[in-house]
């Protein structure tokens, strides 16, 4: 059985329940540069009865992101990757959509600060299985709209995160053509930043190498939107200069000012 671990301030904790607006969740971004976008609000009021569930699968650890550790110390390399996953955290919690998140991980230091912001936190049943079996354990006993998001978004805006939302609520409910599933590729259109069912049983995820074609293949519809604060996935540090431009999470920016 898997046992859920949630704080205080959870959000969300039954199917449909109506978030908060979001403050309070520590979301801080950085003062957006020339190039950041205007926020976008959903504005249909079909999608504003679709409170979601997001499962956020954390590696953590030594190993989490490693093709981000060039030129950086060990710790430094592991204390950016969880900084990372905690901003993208707090913007998920934050995204008007959002009912409930549901935080994956083997990493106590992610895992209590996850609890702390208000996820409910789930370990991994099988670790060091990867991330399908993380995310299996994610989506285990959920009910309703649920999505897959991948936590190396350290630019994310909640706004964004509900416009995809939106979007993949109109498409997975259209009256004809109706998909079991829809995703929103990385800026790089190859890999897979969320992935989004009208419910759980329609969910079969195929993170990995290609994974945008893989969805695809799968009969999963694309979603090529322009929010390249949700598409601005990082896995190097060229990956984490671009996504500088789109200003990054407080404890992303912590962390980088250490050096």
């Amino acid at each position: 059985m898997i046992e859920d671990v949630a704080g205080p301030g959870t959000r969300g904790v039954s199917p449909g329940a109506r978030p908060g607006s979001g403050h309070g969740h520590g979301f801080e971004p950085e003062p957006p540069s020339d190039a950041q976008r205007t926020d976008i609000r959903p504005t249909d009021a079909r999608a504003v009865d679709a409170r979601w569930t997001v499962v956020l699968p954390f590696k953590g650890g030594p190993q989490a992101k490693s093709r981000l550790s060039a030129g950086s110390r060990p710790a430094g390399h592991t204390g950016l990757a969880s900084a990372i996953a905690l901003d993208c955290l707090d913007a998920v919690l934050a995204a008007r959509l959002v009912g409930q998140v549901v935080v994956v991980t083997a990493d106590p230091a992610l895992a209590v600060p996850a609890a702390a912001a208000g996820a409910v936190v789930r370990p991994e049943t099988r670790p060091g299985t990867g991330l399908l079996a993380a995310i299996a354990d994610g989506l285990a006993g959920l009910e309703g709209p649920c999505a897959v998001l991948l936590g190396d978004l350290p630019a994310l805006r909640p706004a964004e995160l509900d416009q995809a939302l939106q979007t993949a609520w109109e498409t997975l409910t259209a009256v004809s053509q109706r998909p079991g599933m829809a995703f929103v590729p990385d800026a790089d259109g190859i890999g897979t930043v969320l992935l989004a069912a009208a419910g759980p049983a329609a969910m079969v995820p195929s993170f990995g190498p290609e994974s945008a074609r893989l969805h695809a293949a799968s009969g999963a519809r694309r979603l090529d939107l322009d929010l390249p604060t949700l598409r601005r996935d990082v896995d190097t540090p060229a990956d984490l200069a671009r996504a500088t431009e789109f200003g990054l999470g407080p404890r992303t920016r912590a962390v980088l000012a250490l050096g």
